[in-house]
């Protein structure tokens, strides 16, 4: 395990707030509010291009709601997950039984709430092609069991989420989350992100994080100038840079390059050279950044936390805490169905969390797992960071003013929690606590910095890869 100081809580923190001095180092193009450089391509004149707060620029229908697929995967004999190409199976059947996914529970048991239980297509409405609308570019028609015609890209099936209310507000993803033990989850799609083929874009939680093409991050130098390098070969034990592939590679945007030597090409970002970390072994992480004077390199930086939050050091990495230290955590849900229906929204059915924070006691749930609570002069400042009013006996979102109503901080606009049993700053005794490490149905520390996970492969960009 890398231990963890003060300095790496500060370099984090830096980053996450996007403070000043972080700013100065970042290309006006890629400040919070604008949206980062990405490949056009063909689209159909429906669709555009949208911004978000932490997903990078997403494809959106006419009114800016983000277009979804729920690209499949399969699992030993258990069935498939999602769907294949040119195969859209999310349709008006009311699922009523388990599938058999989540082992070691069999199929075919009755699924919570079933009375209640929308469709597939009720949460995922298709995005349906009109009678002359025609392919363009990775866009193309399929043909659903009704027979009415569905966009799809490359090759999947495209939905919006009934969720999504805001502008470029992916709400319907849910969490930032691993989903290895979930199946096959639904995801924005977008364009590729703007980036030399050596490299690619990662989503963590601090945002958009730049990584060479196999992964690794980048770093810069506070002490190199403006599109020049100070590093002499006797640092390179340490951090190497990032040499150009071609002999004399074009600077394009944000992009450019520095001649090291006759002939020997260094690639730079917003007119810092960048390099990586001699040696590294864990993809997308935050260890060159641990050194003084490293940082790593975000296209676009994650909106800053709430206020009164910190960044908080712990077993494992860095977690997300309340303003007393407690650690934040957020709680995961997929349902073992055949259209595989998130239940970590308000809006979705509570038997689920219900049971996993308390055996479906909700006084004991609200003791177990209690809400972050917003006071009254807080107030939020992105899209992704909300607050909501909940209704703690049944865990639904509720009106101002309503009556024994909480006022809670949402992430996604899901509600985010401390455990009872954290008695120190760091504590994260409530992690992975649920079923499958908490990724099918149960809790996770908000983990801002994770060293015992490889992000990378979990987190990895659709765009940029």
């Amino acid at each position: 395990m890398n231990v963890l100081g003060v300095a790496a809580i500060l370099a984090l923190s830096a980053v996450a707030t996007a403070n000043a001095q972080s700013r100065s180092a970042a290309p006006a193009s890629n400040q919070r509010g604008q949206i980062e450089a990405y490949i056009e391509e063909p689209l159909p004149p429906a669709f555009k291009v949208v911004r978000t707060d932490v997903d990078g620029p997403v494809f959106a229908d006419a009114n800016g709601r983000p277009l979804y697929i729920w690209q499949g995967r399969g699992q030993n004999n258990l069935g498939y997950r999602g769907e294949q190409e040119g195969k859209p199976t999310c349709g008006d059947t009311v699922q009523r039984t388990t599938a058999g996914f989540h082992e070691p529970y069999p199929a075919g048991l009755i699924l919570p709430d079933v009375e209640n239980r929308p469709s597939c297509a009720a949460m995922w409405p298709p995005v349906l092609a009109e009678e002359n609308a025609k392919p363009a570019g990775k866009w193309t028609i399929v043909e659903r069991k009704d027979g009415k015609k569905q966009w799809a890209y490359e090759g999947y099936a495209v939905y919006r989420s009934v969720l999504d209310h805001d502008a470029g507000q992916p709400i319907g993803i849910g969490l930032l989350r691993a989903g290895g033990s979930a199946g096959a989850l639904r995801k924005p799609i977008g364009p590729r992100a703007d980036v030399p083929a050596q490299f690619t874009v990662v989503t963590v939680p601090l945002g958009r994080l730049l990584t060479t093409v196999e992964g690794f991050s980048v770093y810069t130098w506070d002490r190199d100038a403006t599109n020049k390098s100070n590093y002499d070969q006797v640092c390179q034990q340490t951090f190497a840079p990032v040499l150009a592939h071609a002999s004399a590679p074009k600077a394009r945007g944000e992009w450019g390059v520095i001649e090291r030597s006759p002939g020997v090409f260094q690639w730079t970002y917003a007119r810092k050279p960048l390099y990586t970390l001699v040696g590294e072994e864990q993809q997308a992480s935050y260890h060159g950044a641990d050194i003084p004077g490293w940082r790593n390199v975000f296209t676009t930086p994650a909106p800053e936390f709430p206020k009164g939050f910190v960044l908080q050091d712990a077993p494992g990495g860095i977690v997300l805490a309340d303003s007393q230290g407690r650690t934040i955590y957020q709680y995961n849900c997929t349902d073992d169905s055949l259209d595989q229906l998130t239940c970590d929204h308000s809006k979705d059915t509570q038997v689920y969390r219900l049971a996993m924070c308390g055996g479906g006691d909700v006084a004991r749930c609200l003791q177990t797992f209690p809400y972050v609570l917003a006071d009254e002069k807080a107030v939020s400042t992105s899209q992704i960071w909300s607050i909501k009013y909940v209704d703690p006996q049944t865990g639904r979102f509720a009106e101002q003013g309503q009556p024994g109503a909480l006022r809670v901080w949402t992430y996604r606009e899901r509600p985010v929690y401390t455990f009872f049993r954290d008695r120190a700053p760091g504590d994260t005794y409530g992690d992975s606590w649920g079923e499958n490490n908490g990724w099918m149905n149960g809790y996770h520390a908000f983990f801002v910095r994770e060293e015992f996970r490889k992000q990378y492969q979990d987190t990895r960009s659709r765009r940029g890869s």
